[in-house]
């Protein structure tokens, strides 16, 4: 599978050419690689085609991650998008609150540092 790390603006930029194409949105992981939180987009061109893969790496800042929202796009990007949010701690700019996890719960597939 061929991965593109992108940046966050060109992330914008694909999702936008990608929903214009008629191409669905499968889902969204998140992945903490340690020194990141890397976010992985997974499309799927609709009848058929070859799926496309786009990754955006955020740098860690000791819980002030960001990344930009897909949702305006792809409404369906918002679950997975509150569920990176809740399981890394990383803040989905425009996708409020939470509704997966108790408060009390945070970033539990977060790396603790060593």
């Amino acid at each position: 599978m061929d991965v593109k790390t992108v940046t966050q603006q060109e992330m914008q930029d694909v999702a936008r050419r990608l929903r214009a194409a008629g191409t669905r949105l499968i889902t969204i992981v998140g992945y903490d690689s340690g020194d990141t939180i890397q976010v992985s987009y997974f499309f799927q061109p609709f009848p058929e085609g070859k799926a496309e893969t786009y990754r955006v790496v955020v740098p860690k800042h000791g819980g002030n991650e960001e990344v930009e929202s897909i949702t305006p796009i792809f409404p369906a990007a918002y679950i997975a998008e509150n569920e990176l949010a809740e399981m890394f701690g990383v803040h989905v700019k425009g996708v409020p609150g939470r509704f997966f996890l108790h408060e009390s719960i945070n970033a539990p597939l977060r790396r603790k540092a060593p």
